[in-house]
């Protein structure tokens, strides 16, 4: 067997073997240093194997980027089921780029159920290979901590073969845990003597035993060494110098034996991975690359071709290419990224394009792929990879000649959660306006939806000083860049409560201007962001029909993020109410319009929501489950744009009892909703904190924390926030009441809103466990004594029955007493026995 041009035919029937049997798992890592053969022996094995195979060959972009990843997933899927056309569908999506995962995660479900019918229909059910090759050129987090939730939705006819230069990561212990992973590694990989002896003879060269032996003391079986020696005719080189060998091989005995065409279309194609007919024609100049691809594949001269017609060359000979040309001929190099750039530009693919004007220093290129990229005019660029390469792209050095771009660095920092920084960005943005506009008229516009995202300004005063433009004469917004995908319209890019001080008025102001920009859909936002802040105030009936209100003035042009929005304030309100049949119905269409419109990119935030309602009672499964799904944690930075699925992960921290964790999570939470001045979020975030300290058994902590969420959500009169907690804070808000009932309490907070917040968690509690579903704070033990004196307590006993039952004195009983109420963290016997119920502690 050959592969790429460097190896032949070679027997390897104790490793053939050893694979035969450690397939039956459901997944096979071959781990070993470069060199050592891997990929040649495991394309050996799935040539014997007899199943169906498909092999993904990871690059440093698909290890970077999860949209190439996924691509390359998905893309192997459909070799694999070249009959699905839901699948091709999914694949080819424009918006596949926008939300990677969520895309092959409909994929996966789709290669699923075809594979079932095709089984059921074929009364046999196909095996299939997949093979992914180099792993270790992953780098990003989120793929690695999703990658075994995505071998893991692959039907179990697939066997899995992962080869990689590095051991398993972290994320594959479940594999090991649970049996379904065997692991090659590099002694398993090497030849044996006896197998070296016939790797040479299959190559007409036999070795004598003195000759085999200094060939393993030179190789100790290495693969790549054995072929390094085989091309050089060298038996007596150390391991050193083998790797000079295949250059030098690969000069003198293949490249310069070829015809000057051939090598010329080779040099100017090399600058990319994967190759496509177009591509290369648009490199060379020629019409006919075609051709030459299948020539060069049919002549095994270092390239592949996959069953889409995407070639590429063996990573050896690409980088041999590329060093002739860093080397040789620095300034063709430099021609031929630019020509590369416009090629990928021209396909509105600016991500790539300007990767490749990067390489060449285009500073002109690099600006006009970004503000495309930037405006969401793109398909193949997610948020992500725009925040990536506007941060790889943009410095001092070129803002100087395109200041336009400062607002790209202003997003990027706004998405990111860089507060600081994006109002550097946008001050600096500001005094170089009326020269950006002159440069870039388009920036007219950019400006305005600017000062919308900046926070410092208050959207009431953006509409006054909007009031005396021709808004009419620019475009519609771009809708997507005003939710950033959250399922809560009222908490997204901005939060609302400043409305609330005269809310028909300033919605007027908001109409006359900003809703001009936005177009037809700013009336059923309106209704949206109507309804989400009567929910908030507990007006569950208003909220209610605003949010019908909403639903029924929908398009079918409209964008799905809108309609997503009008759908999850409904599913939010049901859930408050106790309408489960409602809740699920309404989901249910939120799911189908995702489906109708392939709008992935938004099953994240879903996804959080989903999560959430399980959490309310206590389901610390679901609490694990997201906590290893979410690659986030009290560690990273935290992104704005993921703000909705922060504070899921904060819930399920609390739900799965690492209250430590929690608090960690929430204060960095807490910073970022206080740089972005966003009340609710504040509240949310204390309430929370209120609960970690309380299940930490720090009191005092829990009370500070749930004062400043009562002060903040006073002003405007929210409840639901606490209400949604239910038995979490019922009792917090009983003995908090009784505080500010006190005559030295001098505080701002009124006992009847605290009242009302006490009556709302106390209803929903009747439905609802809480994040903790009752479990026991960290610091309740308790002696068999004090038990004793709870179970006697919640019978109804008096403090002398007691002592009379269990032969105490009076003064010893109140001993007891005093020592569980603090442990309970309550002030007199009904709260005890509450509590001691609510717990669960006898």
């Amino acid at each position: 067997m050959k592969q790429m041009g460097l190896y032949p035919a070679a027997p390897r029937t104790e490793l053939m073997k050893l694979f035969d049997g450690l397939s039956q798992k459901r997944l096979l890592y071959i781990h070993a240093p470069a060199g050592y053969g891997k990929t040649f022996s495991a394309r050996m094995w799935l040539e014997r194997s007899g199943s169906v195979s498909a092999w993904i060959a990871v690059n440093e972009s698909a290890g970077r980027k999860p949209v190439d990843f996924c691509e390359r997933f998905t893309d192997t899927l459909c070799t694999l089921q070249p009959d699905n056309s839901e699948l091709k569908e999914v694949m080819n999506h424009g918006s596949f780029a926008a939300a990677p995962f969520e895309f092959m995660e409909r994929a996966l479900k789709s290669f699923r159920s075809f594979a079932s019918a095709l089984a059921a229909k074929e009364k046999n059910e196909q095996k299939y290979n997949l093979a992914i090759d180099d792993l270790h050129l992953v780098t990003n987090a989120d793929i690695l901590k999703r990658l075994p939730a995505i071998i893991s939705d692959l039907p179990e006819n697939i066997t899995v073969f992962i080869l990689s230069r590095a051991e398993p990561p972290d994320s594959f212990s479940e594999f090991v845990v649970k049996n379904i992973m065997a692991v090659v590694e590099a002694d398993n990989l090497k030849f044996s003597e006896s197998e070296v002896k016939s790797f040479f003879a299959a190559c007409g060269q036999k070795l004598s035993e003195k000759q085999a032996d200094e060939v393993m003391a030179a190789t100790n079986g290495w693969a790549i060494g054995l072929n390094a020696l085989l091309l050089s005719g060298n038996r007596e080189i150390g391991g050193g110098q083998i790797l000079k060998y295949l250059e030098t091989f690969i000069r003198e005995q293949v490249w310069e034996k070829w015809s000057g065409e051939r090598r010329d279309f080779m040099l100017r194609v090399s600058v990319a991975y994967e190759l496509t007919p177009d591509f290369c024609n648009a490199m060379t100049g020629r019409k006919d690359s075609a051709e030459v691809l299948a020539s060069l594949v049919r002549d095994n001269a270092f390239v592949s071709a996959d069953k889409n017609g995407v070639y590429r060359f063996h990573h050896l000979f690409i980088e041999f290419l590329r060093n002739m040309l860093e080397r040789d001929n620095k300034k063709l190099l430099n021609g031929l990224y630019k020509k590369a750039g416009e090629w990928f530009y021209g396909r509105k693919d600016y991500y790539k394009a300007v990767e490749y004007y990067m390489k060449c220093g285009d500073k002109k290129g690099i600006s006009s792929g970004l503000k495309f990229m930037y405006n969401y005019n793109s398909p193949y660029a997610s948020i992500e990879d725009t925040v990536s390469i506007i941060h790889m792209s943009v410095d001092g050095s070129i803002t100087d000649d395109y200041p336009f771009l400062l607002e790209t660095e202003a997003w990027a920092a706004y998405v990111e959660g860089r507060a600081s920084d994006m109002e550097n960005y946008i001050d600096r943005y500001f005094k170089q306006l009326p020269k950006i506009i002159l440069q870039h008229p388009a920036s007219a516009q950019t400006a305005l939806l600017l000062r919308c995202m900046d926070y410092r300004n208050s959207l009431t005063d953006i509409s006054n000083s909007l009031k005396n433009l021709p808004l009419k004469l620019f475009a519609q917004a771009n809708t997507p860049s005003i939710t950033q995908n959250m399922p809560l319209l009222h908490r997204s890019s901005r939060d609302y409560s400043e409305f609330m001080a005269d809310m028909d008025k300033n919605f007027l102001k908001l109409r006359k201007t900003i809703g001009v920009l936005i177009g037809e859909e700013y009336d059923v936002m309106e209704d949206i962001v109507r309804a989400g802040l009567a929910y908030e105030q507990g007006n569950l009936h208003s909220a209610h029909e605003l949010a019908l209100s909403a639903n029924a003035k929908l398009k079918d042009n409209f964008s799905p993020e809108v309609k997503f929005c009008a759908f999850m304030i409904i599913a939010a309100i049901s859930d408050a109410q106790g309408n489960h049949e409602t809740l699920q119905k309404i989901l249910g269409a939120a799911e189908a319009m995702t489906e109708k419109h392939k709008a992935y990119y938004l099953n994240a935030n879903m996804r959080a929501f989903l999560c959430r309602l399980k959490l309310n009672d206590g389901d610390s499964e679901a609490a694990r489950d997201w906590l290893k799904y979410d690659a986030v944690t009290p560690y990273n930075d935290l992104s704005f744009y993921k703000l909705y699925q922060h504070f899921t992960t904060a819930r399920a921290y609390i739900a799965s009892g690492d209250y430590a964790g929690a608090v960690m999570f929430l204060k960095k939470l807490l910073i970022l909703s206080e740089q972005y001045r966003r009340p609710l979020d504040i509240t949310e975030i204390n309430i929370l904190l209120s609960i970690a300290y309380r299940k930490k058994g720090r009191s005092g902590d829990a009370f500070i924390a749930l004062e400043q969420a009562v002060l903040s959500a006073q002003e405007y009169g929210y409840t639901q926030l606490f209400a949604n907690e239910g038995a979490e804070l019922s009792n917090m808000l009983h003995r908090f009441q009784k505080r500010i009932l006190q005559k030295d309490y001098d505080g701002k907070i009124s006992a009847g809103y605290v009242k009302n917040l006490y009556v709302a968690a106390l209803t929903r509690a009747k439905h609802s466990k809480g994040l903790t579903g009752g479990t026991i704070p960290e610091n309740l033990k308790f002696t068999d004594r004090q038990k004793e004196v709870m179970r006697y307590l919640c019978d109804g006993l008096t403090h002398n029955q007691i002592g009379e039952k269990m032969g105490l004195k009076h003064s010893a009983v109140k001993s007891h007493m005093i020592l569980i109420y603090k442990k309970l963290d309550v002030s007199n016997g009904v709260d005890a026995m509450i509590k001691i119920k609510e717990l669960d502690i006898l």
